[in-house]
């Protein structure tokens, strides 16, 4: 699904129209957003005086498979709405990895097929590169640096790998390490090939992220390696354009899904970008909606 610039506005347009619960939940969307995106599902209905089965409902009225997908939608709405640049609302780190999950482990699946020509990586702390570290090729021996804390633990058993962290300031949302510091790190070494999500990817503007801090870790990385590889679903082929990482005259590979439209993939193909299409099932993703504690 791309996510449209306007759902707040549409939200507030149709509120007089719902249903009283439904009332209830758009008001505290234009006025608590923040909350909205990081309470935990249970925790919002209460606050809301609903019940968790309208919060689901309420984002299904709005064509979305669940909360997560609305809150990821209210998130892209907010950044592209904001003219300063300053937009600092970042999605939480479980939303994202419960959006359009089979099409994420499809990629992973199909790029986890390069990683045979590495011996050093650097992986970023995004939902579709971690879930790489669930399809890595066995009895590799491959150097991993990584920002992700998830991803980090999700590779610990894996006796085949030397696993490293940058150091860095933690940011929580994400669980991922950022700063000065681990620029540092990074500068100072050498990889084969950085594998990169993005939140948002335009043809004409390139990949960019909800986190400023984010986007210029994400430079250095690519800086320091042979390759740039970037997973990304065709959800995130989308407006608006956040913090930029980088043009896609920088990007090797985009691993994707079959999905994206053509015209897409060749506006891809023309700034010298390789795409590899992942296989895609057409049957549509079960729902589970998780109540976070």
């Amino acid at each position: 699904m791309a996510y449209e610039r306007d759902i707040i506005e549409r939200i507030a347009t149709e509120e007089e129209r719902l249903s009283r619960a439904f009332r209830q939940i758009a008001e505290f969307v234009r006025s608590n957003a923040d909350k909205f995106i990081h309470s935990p599902i249970r925790q919002l209905a209460e606050d809301i005086g609903v019940s968790e089965p309208s919060l689901i409902r309420f984002s299904r009225h709005f064509g979305y498979k669940g909360v997560p997908d609305l809150r990821l939608a209210i998130a892209m709405s907010l950044a592209g709405a904001d003219k300063t640049g300053a937009y600092r609302l970042e999605p939480a780190l479980a939303d994202k990895e419960m959006v359009n999950r089979q099409a994420k482990m499809a990629i992973a699946q199909t790029a986890s097929n390069l990683l045979r020509e590495d011996t050093s990586v650097l992986f970023d702390s995004g939902s579709t590169v971690f879930c790489l570290t669930r399809c890595m090729p066995a009895n590799q021996p491959l150097r991993i640096m990584t920002t992700g804390l998830k991803t980090l633990l999700s590779l610990n058993d894996l006796a085949s790998y030397d696993l490293m962290l940058p150091g860095g300031m933690l940011r929580p949302n994400a669980m991922s390490l950022s700063g000065r510091m681990v620029e540092k790190v990074i500068s100072e070494m050498l990889f084969d090939t950085v594998y990169l999500g993005a939140d948002s990817i335009d043809p004409a503007f390139g990949l960019s992220t909800f986190s400023e801090e984010e986007a210029h870790l994400n430079r250095a990385m690519i800086e320091v390696c042979q390759r740039v590889v970037v997973l990304a679903d065709a959800s995130k082929f989308r407006s608006p354009a956040l913090h930029r990482i980088c043009t896609l005259s920088k990007v090797d590979i985009l691993v994707t899904g079959a999905d994206l439209p053509v015209d897409v993939q060749q506006a891809v193909a023309d700034h010298g970008t390789e795409v590899m299409l992942a296989p895609i099932s057409t049957e549509e993703e079960k729902n589970v909606e998780t109540v976070q504690s």
